[in-house]
């Protein structure tokens, strides 16, 4: 029987007052529970008004039934209406045909309907395999229909006939350990899944589920006021509901804002969210800050809470108490593998354990972490850590234990950071604590990035370490005192949101606490500096050219020494590495590996090696010709090929490039242009070659062939020869960071640039490549600076803009418009923004100098790179 299509306009208009009625609660800042429920029951008398229409109550012995989040009444503006109709025996053909009818009206009215159709018997063989089925069916609400066939449904499913709750709680914990990790085993991502992520809401329901399976009790407040239970206190409560409904009001927001069921903050989104929870200043991007910071610190709330309450459901229903707990010391047991207390106003009588119980865990590797009351008692002490606290010199000395312990560093600092002691004892953290940065680059929160650059220094140490980074790890054996690596990580940026240089206002902050805490003051001063400088090496490298003495002079003549440069190379790579999984690519590797070894070779020996670069030069020509000489080329042809071009050729290129340069060009000298590509494997990357005769666009044509292939330029080396000829190296990477395997992949690479260089007149579309999602929401304005080396008469123009592909071809075509010639190009991306370094001068050789001139390029930049 099919429902009248007549009622279906009404039943629509019901629902649509319905959504406008929690609109306009949700504005009024009506109590996001009572929306969420009054949606909920609207819906349910829908459904049991067209179940009757229906005539599925007379036809059937069946029952419809609420389950998933419509069965828990939180039914948020495009959440699905999950049901479940429940059945006697298998429908025969008029009876699957209603049920189909049914169903069909509902999908009409624009419901999103989720929905299984199984008997009683296929509903228990389901539950009894599939912990998703026995979650969805042990929170189930009866709607209508049958009630005595749901209610042998509910008999059938108790714990005393399948997953009894010891079962069903380890099932929900190992499920909860994979979610985790596969949404990145991180809550801070800068664009967080709110219901998946730890500290989501999904870490809320497993609570609740497995509160429901032990206790028989649906609603989280009988946490609290039930007397047989009583697993949180009134306060933890009340934060818990807090968490939960704004984590509830968010995801409201952010269903009205898409217009469809999600989870995820993605950056489309998070100023229209900002906004709408009345964070309203732009400037800066500090609407979206902060609203995220205070999304972050809401998740860590539901974090620390989840930690206690599955701990006294784990103590309850696996009896853990019932093992005798073994003492440590007069201070601490070992309960079942987790930190108790032998009394329980320890933190209070002995302050000093507020801390020290971070060292006991990490000195211990039994210990997985604290039980329930010692985190309730840390919990309710955090106030005494105050200034009188900070100042105890006990007290410093047990902070600096934890950061001098080979092991468990990050363990311990991970946990001071989730209960607030981190930010508690140096309130500077409490700063950072939730700050998110808007943009590509930082893929963490500050504290979390923080962590993640202890944790990678740490790694060092570890055979692990050692197999992933062998030169760092060489390195790291070497420090004197580790200590001052893992404070320098610490503080690095400390000082991040508080306006002006992070790295001066961390540097004074680290020095205050290195001294305050009796390191002598070399090591504190050591520690200070590497936070000013922590930015030096990155800069140098991906901005400069490292074949240049004076640039490998700059680096050392801030170093001074050895220490410093291992300290401060180390703190680098592991920052970089802490700060996006993807930033430290091969290349970026190679480039600081480079830089370390050209500093300290300048350190030990007063220069690099040599007494000048003319001895470099002859150097490099000499070890190029020795091994030519053994291909069977003469001295002459290796000195014809270097009289066609000048001495800072030789100095940009390894020797193994430049015998292959000269072996390729001596091979083929009939050929009208040769392209190779060649794994330049000091580099990590491949290195495309060409050497062509010189036209005004053959830049943009090279690049329009790299960039078509979604290919990644790191940089572009342009030498002209005295006799008309390019010779244009370009170091590039493929999609994952690094070099290309394929030969397949080279060969169409290569095919494509010799056409581009075949064509008479080069057709390129500039405005052929679509923006990635994420590009579009950030307003990166182009900045164009000038600056001239006078030694090697070049102008040099930086351009920072917004990351985009087809970048560099753009950027070849307004030179070329401009009449200019590039001659270097350092290629760097740092998330949504590209900064870009070349070496120009005009078609003449001459330096841009003119400001009239340099105006009129910028103008043609802008107006090309921001239309």
């Amino acid at each position: 029987m099919t429902l009248p299509t007549a009622t279906t306009p009404t039943l629509k208009e019901i629902l649509n007052q319905s959504n406008q009625d929690s609109q306009t609660d949700f504005e009024n800042d009506v109590d996001i529970s009572f929306i969420l429920k009054k949606r909920s029951q609207t819906i349910d008398e829908l459904l049991q008004g067209m179940w009757k229409q229906a005539g599925l109550d007379e036809s059937l012995a069946a029952s419809l039934v609420a389950v998933g989040g419509y069965g828990r009444e939180e039914m948020h503006p495009a959440s699905d209406v999950d049901l479940l109709i429940l059945l006697a025996d298998e429908p025969d053909t008029k009876a699957q045909e209603q049920l189909s009818n049914f169903v069909t009206v509902l999908w009409d009215l624009g419901l999103e309907i989720g929905h299984s159709v199984r008997t009683l018997d296929e509903c228990v063989d389901e539950a009894n395999n599939d912990l998703t089925v026995i979650t969805n069916l042990i929170e189930s609400r009866y709607l209508c229909g049958d009630q005595a066939l749901f209610e042998q449904l509910q008999t059938k499913i108790s714990p005393n006939k399948i997953w009894n709750s010891a079962d069903f709680f380890e099932a929900k914990i190992e499920e909860q350990n994979n979610r985790y990790k596969r949404f990145g085993d991180t809550a801070y991502r800068v664009e967080p899944n709110l219901k998946e992520g730890p500290g989501g809401l999904r870490d809320l329901q497993t609570i609740g589920w497995i509160f429901l399976r032990e206790y028989g009790v649906k609603s989280l407040k009988k946490l609290s006021t039930t007397k047989e239970v009583h697993l949180l206190n009134p306060d933890e409560y009340q934060a818990l509901i807090e968490a939960r409904d704004f984590l509830w009001r968010v995801r409201f927001a952010l269903h009205q804002i898409t217009g469809r069921k999600t989870d995820r903050l993605l950056f489309d989104h998070q100023r229209e969210l900002a906004h709408r929870f009345g964070f309203m200043n732009d400037e800066n991007n500090e609407s979206i800050e902060s609203f995220m910071q205070l999304y972050y610190r809401n998740i860590t709330e539901l974090e620390r809470l989840n930690e206690v309450l599955l701990g006294l459901l784990r103590e309850h229903i696996l009896d853990t108490k019932q093992t005798a707990p073994i003492p440590i010391n007069n201070y601490y047991n070992n309960n079942s593998g987790y930190l108790g207390l032998e009394q329980d106003d320890l933190f209070a009588t002995q302050p000093h354990t507020l801390l020290e119980v971070f060292h006991i865990m990490q000195t211990r590797p039994e210990i997985k972490g604290l039980t329930p009351d010692t985190l309730r008692n840390l919990r309710h002490n955090l106030h005494l850590i105050d200034d009188d606290f900070r100042d105890n010199e006990h007290h410093k000395q047990i902070f600096i234990n934890i950061m001098s312990e080979s092991k468990g560093i990050t363990f311990a600092l991970r946990r001071m950071n989730r209960y607030g002691v981190l930010a508690a004892y140096i309130p500077a953290f409490a700063n950072i604590v939730g700050r998110m940065q808007y943009d590509l680059f930082h893929a963490y929160t500050v504290d979390d990035h923080t962590l993640n650059v202890i944790r990678n220094v740490r790694r060092l140490s570890t055979e692990k370490g050692k197999e992933e980074l062998p030169f760092c790890a060489g390195i790291f054996k070497t420090l004197h005192k580790p200590i001052l690596l893992y404070l320098g990580g610490l503080f690095h940026d400390i000082a991040k949101g508080r306006g002006g240089s992070h790295s001066e206002k961390g540097a004074v902050d680290a020095l205050e606490f290195c001294q305050s805490h009796s390191l002598n003051a070399h090591d504190a001063k050591t520690v200070s500096w590497l936070v000013e400088q922590h930015l030096l090496l990155s800069s140098v490298a991906q901005r400069k050219d490292l074949t240049d003495p004076e640039v490998i002079k700059e680096v050392a003549d801030v170093v001074l020494t050895q220490e410093r440069l291992d300290y401060l190379y180390l703190l680098t790579i592991c920052d970089i590495r802490g700060t996006n999984p993807t930033l430290l690519n091969s290349w970026k590797h190679s480039l600081l590996k480079d830089l370390y070894r050209a500093t300290r070779a300048y350190l030990q020996n007063g220069s690099l090696n040599i007494e000048n670069t003319k001895q470099l030069i002859q150097q490099k020509k000499d070890a190029a010709q020795a091994q030519l000489n053994k291909k069977g080329f003469s001295n002459e042809v290796c000195q014809a090929f270097w009289n066609r071009f000048d001495t800072h050729y030789i100095l940009q290129h390894s020797v193994e490039v430049l015998t292959w340069h000269i072996s390729e060009i001596t091979q083929n000298h009939d050929a009208e242009f040769i392209v190779k590509i060649y794994r330049d494997k000091t580099k990590n990357s491949s290195l495309l070659f060409i050497f062509a005769p010189d036209q005004a666009d053959i830049f943009i044509r090279i690049t329009a062939a790299i960039e078509q292939r979604k290919l990644d330029v790191v940089a572009a080396r342009i030498t002209s020869s005295n006799d008309g000829y390019v010779l244009d190296t370009f170091n590039l990477l493929a999609g994952d960071g690094l070099p290309l395997k394929d030969d397949t992949d080279k060969e169409q690479l290569i095919s494509s640039i010799k056409k581009k260089l075949m064509q008479d007149d080069l057709s390129y579309d500039f405005n052929q490549h679509h923006q990635p999602r994420q590009l579009k929401y950030f307003d990166t304005p182009t900045k164009v600076l000038f600056d001239q080396d006078e030694s090697r008469h070049q102008t040099i123009i930086s351009i920072r803009t917004a990351d985009r592909v087809g970048l560099l071809t753009s950027i070849g075509n307004v030179f070329n418009q401009q009449g200019l010639a590039i001659h270097d190009a350092r290629i760097s991306t740092l998330g949504e923004i590209a900064e870009d370094i070349f070496r120009v001068t005009t078609k003449g050789g001459n330096i841009i100098d003119s400001e009239e001139k340099q105006a009129q390029i910028r103008a043609a930049i802008e107006e090309k790179l921001q239309a």
